[in-house]
């Protein structure tokens, strides 16, 4: 299994001082200490349960070597394991940020850092994982590959980090799904652009609904990009002419999958070119 781990005080990232100087895995969490975050009284400062905190512990409290954790600096991307035991370090631990400060109670344990790479020589998927609100806001994630709309890719992506190894996977479906959410949009981009559409931005978020804005003749395009598409997306999505995914819970003419765009590349060599250059550390068996 692989968890992502974020170490930040007041919005600041400090995952380069306790990765690589300190060599700890900390949580923070105000004074709460480990018998509390156990015995589930640990509470944030609205009152809510330590959710994140109580799955740190409970999956390190014994020495765990099976599970490598990930976390992302200012220029570099870590993989670790646990290497000693869960306690606790500091009881003054202050970060000042402008004209805040926030002093803790570490908790942590000393690790065996497995890789540390360059974010500009990582595959997309990965380093863009916290670009997920459900990942950046918490401390502590499993990178589930057998989530629905999962992490498939980002596991596919450490695994290669790990190994130094093509990743090899069974299927097309699989091997978009190494493909980040930006990287999705732009390969269907670039298939438009190749069919004679123009199409004037690559990235979506400029108009609520809307992905893509395509035109060709007197025919115009708008586009919603999911990497899976469910119900939800449908009730909400405005007026969409069509969706992209690669999977999706519901089946209409005007949905395109996986299956859709591997026709759609096979006439498209110079987007098929691009999108094995981005997938180079991807093979289908």
């Amino acid at each position: 299994m692989y968890y992502l781990l974020n170490i930040n005080i007041l919005e600041e990232s400090q995952v380069d001082y306790w990765i690589k100087k300190r060599g700890i895995a900390p949580i923070f969490y105000f004074q709460n200490t480990l018998e509390d975050i156990k015995k589930g009284i640990a509470k944030s400062e609205k009152g809510k349960p330590l959710n994140d905190a109580m799955k740190f512990v409970s999956v390190f409290s014994k020495i765990n070597e099976n599970d490598n954790i990930i976390s992302i600096g200012e220029r570099n991307l870590y993989i670790f394991k646990q290497k000693g035991d869960l306690k606790e370090w500091e009881n003054n631990y202050t970060v000042k940020v402008k004209n805040k400060a926030e002093t803790h109670l570490v908790k942590g344990f000393e690790i065996e850092i497995l890789k540390e790479i360059d974010v500009a020589d990582c595959p997309l998927v990965l380093v863009t994982i916290k670009s997920n609100q459900w990942m950046t806001r918490g401390t502590f994630k499993p990178i589930d590959e057998y989530k629905k709309g999962s992490y498939f890719g980002n596991c596919r992506a450490i695994d290669y980090l790990l190994t130094d190894e093509i990743i090899k996977v069974n299927s097309y479906k699989n091997y978009l799904e190494c493909l980040s959410s930006l990287e999705f949009e732009t390969l269907i981009a670039k298939i438009f652009e190749e069919k004679g559409y123009f199409v004037p931005a690559y990235k979506g978020g400029f108009i609520k609904y809307y992905d893509l804005f395509c035109r060709k003749n007197n025919e115009k395009l708008a586009i919603q990009i999911k990497l899976h598409l469910n119900k939800e997306h449908i009730i909400t999505g405005g007026k969409t002419d069509l969706y992209y995914c690669i999977t999706s819970d519901i089946m209409d003419e005007n949905i395109k999958d996986w299956k859709y765009i591997q026709k759609e590349i096979s006439s498209c060599p110079k987007t098929q070119e691009w999108l094995e250059k981005c997938l180079e550390w991807v093979k289908i068996e």
